[in-house]
């Protein structure tokens, strides 16, 4: 049970900040852009917590996240940023993967295999073109990153 809790509260939330940066360091390797991630709201209310060179964190506790970036990028690099949140979740879940084959037995190789579960699929729900339906709270209307890879790719 406390396995599930800590999973619940620390381990998605922090994916799904990982999955942002991935976005951010897609902008900032790519260009001369600040990136902003946002774990919660991209709203007023969520502030400026730290910064590390040109990633801007704003964080509050939620299971939600954005990222975004100043000025316009070139479309080889909007395609850089637009990847690298699934990549970077594709990269979490192997690597969890690989922890949770090698750590011995106990309740650990389960938390790592449910972190490996967790980032695989919201690599698969991230990188699938499509416009995320209303049962998706906060996402609702947004296209993905594979929907908005695919319309930079067309344009």
């Amino acid at each position: 049970m406390l396995i599930f809790l800590l999973f619940y509260i620390l381990v998605i939330p922090l994916c799904v900040l990982l999955h942002e940066i991935g976005h951010g360091i897609g902008v900032v390797s790519t260009s001369k852009s600040h990136a902003y991630v946002y774990l919660g709201n991209s709203n007023k209310e969520n502030k400026e917590n730290f910064r590390l060179g040109r990633l801007h964190f704003h964080l509050h506790w939620s299971y939600v996240g954005y990222a975004s970036w100043e000025g316009t990028l070139k479309s080889r690099q909007r395609a850089t940023a637009l990847a690298g949140g699934p990549i970077m979740s594709l990269l979490v879940a192997i690597l969890c993967g690989l922890i949770a084959i090698s750590v011995p037995q106990g309740e650990l190789p389960s938390f790592f295999w449910w972190t490996a579960i967790f980032n695989f699929s919201q690599f698969f729900v991230t990188i699938i073109p499509i416009t995320y339906p209303t049962w998706m709270g906060a996402y609702k209307g947004h296209p993905s990153d594979g929907l908005q890879l695919i319309r930079l790719l067309r344009s």
